[in-house]
């Protein structure tokens, strides 16, 4: 590791020496997280990860991170106390993170109230990844109790209080904490609350566990948990997932994109846009479209006519080069779930290609059906 000290105040120019502050460069591999960092999964996919790479090789490490030297003799020579991202982010770059360091003897609260400020201003923490913390270091005796911790951090008691209980409940109990603990970086205060909330009432916690048994972890996003375990449709238990995407942590992290039939017939896709690139956003519209097609093969003629309609004037049709509009028409045919032959084409181009009985009847004719006649007859 290397020591940059381009941030320091020069006691001989009227600085406070305590002013002084050490940037210093490390190996990645020489840190380790703080035990009560609270990024559990924000922002720690891998698209996302990927990309902050991407920006501090091209740009460098903008914002530090904080360091707490560990003791002589430890396995690393610091923890990252905020910044564990940056931290990743600079693993996959292949370049050292930076950042401010603390003294070993610096006290876990001093490192929760600096870690709570930064994350004032960073985005992506979610209140019950901060909650999860917040009673990690309540059980420990980090702080002596929660009027203690609310005010070394600068919350109201009551904002605590709630977060205490709201996290005590969603992981006390296994059954809900295999569920939650996926996807707890997702979870905004209110739907966590919802939760927590309905989980208080013996008889709803007992349906809601049997329930749970039919549902992996991981699959179910956060918005999504409160329906599948205390909902009223009981088509939500018989759910089949057709297609599925997760994104980060090789392949076992977020569910960014998933479609699925359910008990009653119907048809759910939960997707997040922001999570994935536009090869991957192009095959789930893929796969959407497919479904579509087979769901609804009995109105595939009426597609192709709609089709035929939107991309085809009269006038193209009458003066088309033949080949040409046999192509369009087995491209459409394709594209609205018919496997249509040339012969099927090439009869359907002859009615475009008449026009006896105006536009809007040829295209009817051409195409009335998944089995009509095409050529009119």
């Amino acid at each position: 590791m290397t020591t940059d000290d381009e941030r320091s105040t020069d006691p001989e120019a009227g600085g406070d020496p305590a002013d002084v502050v050490r940037v210093v460069a490390f190996d990645p591999d020489d840190v380790r997280p703080w035990r009560y960092h609270n990024r559990a999964g924000s922002g720690m996919d891998d698209e996302s990860l990927d990309a902050l790479a991407a920006s501090i090789r091209r740009d460098g490490q903008q914002q530090l991170g904080l360091a707490r030297r560990l003791p002589g003799g430890d396995t690393h020579a610091v923890e990252a106390v905020f910044g564990v991202r940056r931290l990743e982010a600079c693993r996959r770059a292949d370049v050292p993170w930076r950042a401010e360091v603390l003294d070993a003897s610096t006290p876990d609260s001093v490192c929760a109230v600096l870690m709570h400020g930064e994350n004032e201003w960073s985005e992506g923490v979610s209140p019950l990844e901060n909650a999860f913390q917040w009673k990690e270091m309540l059980d420990v005796g980090v702080f002596a109790n929660q009027s203690a911790l609310a005010v070394d951090l600068g919350c109201h008691r009551g904002t605590v209080s709630r977060a205490i209980r709201t996290v005590t409940a969603l992981f006390d109990e296994e059954w809900l904490e295999r569920l939650v603990r996926p996807v707890m970086h997702e979870f905004t205060g209110r739907s966590a609350d919802r939760l927590a909330d309905a989980c208080a009432d013996a008889e709803q916690r007992r349906r809601a566990r049997r329930r749970a048994r039919d549902l992996v972890p991981g699959e179910i996003p956060a918005q999504a948990l409160y329906g599948a375990l205390f909902g009223d449709d009981p088509v939500r238990r018989n759910r089949e997932t057709v297609f599925l995407r997760r994104k980060g942590r090789a392949g076992g992290g977020v569910v960014a994109a998933k479609i699925e039939r359910d008990g009653g017939g119907g048809f759910n896709v939960s997707v997040r846009p922001h999570d994935q690139s536009a090869a991957e956003l192009a095959e789930l519209a893929e796969q959407v479209e497919a479904l579509l097609a087979a769901e609804t093969a009995a109105a595939a003629g009426v597609r192709l006519g709609r089709r035929l309609v939107a991309s085809l004037s009269p006038e193209e049709a009458k003066n088309a080069d033949r080949a040409w509009l046999e192509g369009c028409i087995w491209s459409a045919a394709r594209a609205s779930g018919l496997e249509w032959d040339r012969w099927r084409c090439a009869a359907v181009a002859d009615v475009l290609r008449s026009q006896t009985d105006g536009w809007e009847h040829a295209v009817t004719r051409a195409v009335g059906g998944a089995n009509a006649d095409a050529t009119g007859r």
